[in-house]
């Protein structure tokens, strides 16, 4: 019994080590533009400068979020993946909360993105000019950053602490990280992220996975993102493509 503990107090050290780490790591090669130069450029050279900004950030999310953490814990630590929340779980038992959470996150996203405030950091994509092809691109490349996000934050950082701490102490570890990571985007932000991150941590509480913090991270972003380019005059989308 003291042996399973220890090696939980230990896989939940290495979470809490690796989510400081790996944040620091995806900050400094963001600043950096290593993605951007190293690999966008080179391959994409007639890209423009916003699509550029925009896919080198995530895809660095994507690699120290996601595909890290899942060499490191999955195949490396040998960690059960039901085990860090990566099954569906009791997803499906509580469709009803996931809609009214959709519902309402839809609701709160509409209103919100009419202020300047917002529409200041949204969409993330700063073009002048959309066309569908790319609301494709952030809808798909924002679901591919937080899969690999709500991965670690709440499936590998949440679960593997509950698992050694208890609860209370799992969701103040939980909360920190997430607001301190939430820190270079601002003091605002960084507090508003407690919050969401409590509902986020209830959810994976709640059905033994990470999706439906995934799925209701994800409906947040994207839905700020459409309905900020739909409110601000500033912005323009077209239906058809250029010719």
């Amino acid at each position: 019994m003291g042996d399973i503990k220890l090696k939980a107090w230990i896989l939940a050290l290495i979470a809490i080590i690796s989510v400081l780490l790996l944040f620091s790591l995806y900050f400094y090669t963001v600043k950096r533009k290593i993605v951007l130069n190293t690999l966008l450029k080179p391959l994409f050279p007639s890209g423009t400068n916003e699509i550029y900004e925009f896919l080198s950030e995530k895809l660095s999310g994507i690699l120290f979020t996601g595909i890290i953490p899942y060499f490191i814990f999955i195949l490396i630590l040998n960690v059960l993946p039901k085990t860090i929340g990566f099954t569906a779980g009791r997803t499906f038992h509580f469709w009803y909360l996931m809609l009214l959470l959709v519902l309402l996150i839809t609701l709160i996203s509409f209103f919100s993105s009419k202020r300047k405030s917002v529409q200041d950091i949204s969409p993330e994509l700063k073009l002048k000019d959309w066309y569908p092809r790319h609301l494709v691109l952030s809808a798909s490349v924002w679901l591919c950053y937080l899969f690999g996000y709500e991965f670690l934050l709440r499936g590998v950082l949440w679960f593997l602490c509950r698992a050694a701490f208890g609860f209370w102490p799992a969701m103040i570890i939980n909360l920190f990280l997430y607001s301190l990571v939430h820190l270079p985007k601002g003091r605002l932000i960084a507090i508003g992220a407690i919050p969401a991150g409590v509902v986020l941590c209830l959810l994976s509480e709640l059905t033994g996975s990470f999706f439906p913090a995934f799925l209701i991270h994800s409906s947040i972003a994207v839905m700020i993102e459409e309905f900020s380019l739909y409110h601000n005059p500033e912005l323009h989308f077209h239906l058809k493509e250029r010719t």
